[in-house]
């Protein structure tokens, strides 16, 4: 299931894309999760092994990357729940945007996406955005997470994963602590693996009507009470950081996933059908 090269519909759908979902290191070795935001064609699939990402339009953590350090990606279809992943080791940073070398593809279910569509000219937010508010409101959230062993080589690096529910499916435990259960998925453990590895981890929260994002830096702890049917993740807040808004990331929610307990990965068909009925008008 997971390959050291991208299959062929990987690479055409990365190429389709308009945004994608980035997993970094920051200068103290903390993982880092970003949105990467503009128009198909962003992402360049040159090789089955090489990934080039275009930079963006305004200063982004990419720009800053050297050759050698790790990189995970996560390429999402809001509007029919296909989403794949690569995680590699930046290669080269030029003029032509960053190489992403790919050790690491993989496709996942689209089991808790939910559909959205693109609207950049919803109205702009004129209140400020409330912490608390959003992630106790949203439905969908990124984690970024890293291993111990950083070396792509040795199944190590960095990886950026989704995560979806019913609104209130994230809570705010107390003051510096969020508190979300890791429902089943594909069972490849990536993030939660990497947690019991090295426990921090970076939450995205985005505003899909606005376009502004809350970014969480944190210590994550895996929690297993013996009745439980999931596991439930507790992180400890290190930091947070508010993101202006970014037309780009106006997608407003059409329709909640249904739950379903199929989790094909879609890869054998290149149209993957949407997890859940179109919207009756």
């Amino acid at each position: 299931m997971i390959r050291p090269f991208m299959p062929e519909q990987h690479q055409r759908f990365f190429e389709a894309l308009p945004l994608a979902f980035v997993a970094t290191l920051d200068h103290v070795g903390h993982p880092q999760a970003d949105a990467l935001a503009g128009r198909p064609g962003m992402l360049r699939a040159v090789t089955p092994t090489l990934l080039v990402v275009h930079d963006t339009s305004r200063e982004h953590a990419l720009h800053s990357l050297r050759p050698g350090v790790p990189l995970g990606l996560l390429g999402i279809d809001f509007t029919n729940g296909r989403r794949n992943r690569v995680n590699g080791a930046v290669e080269r940073h030029d003029g032509d945007g960053l190489a992403l070398h790919v050790t690491h593809s993989f496709g996942n279910c689209p089991r808790h996406i939910h559909v959205r569509r693109p609207d950049p000219v919803v109205a702009t937010s004129t209140t400020a955005l409330d912490p608390r508010t959003l992630v106790e409101t949203s439905a969908t959230f990124f984690i970024a997470s890293r291993s111990a062993e950083l070396d792509p080589s040795r199944g190590g690096g960095v990886d950026i994963s989704h995560r979806g529910g019913s609104p209130g499916f994230v809570r705010w435990a107390d003051d510096d602590t969020v508190v979300f259960d890791d429902v089943a998925g594909n069972n490849f453990f990536n993030t939660l693996g990497n947690i019991v590895s090295d426990p921090r981890v970076s939450l995205l929260f985005i505003d899909f009507d606005s376009g502004r994002q809350l970014r969480i830096a944190g210590d994550a702890a895996l929690v297993a009470p013996v009745a439980a049917r999931h596991v439930r993740v507790r992180v400890r807040i290190r930091g947070t950081t508010l993101i202006s808004e970014m037309p780009e990331l106006r997608w407003p929610l059409v329709v909640l996933a249904s739950p379903c307990s199929s989790c094909a990965t879609g890869e054998t068909s290149p149209e993957a059908q949407s997890p859940v009925p179109p919207p009756i008008h």
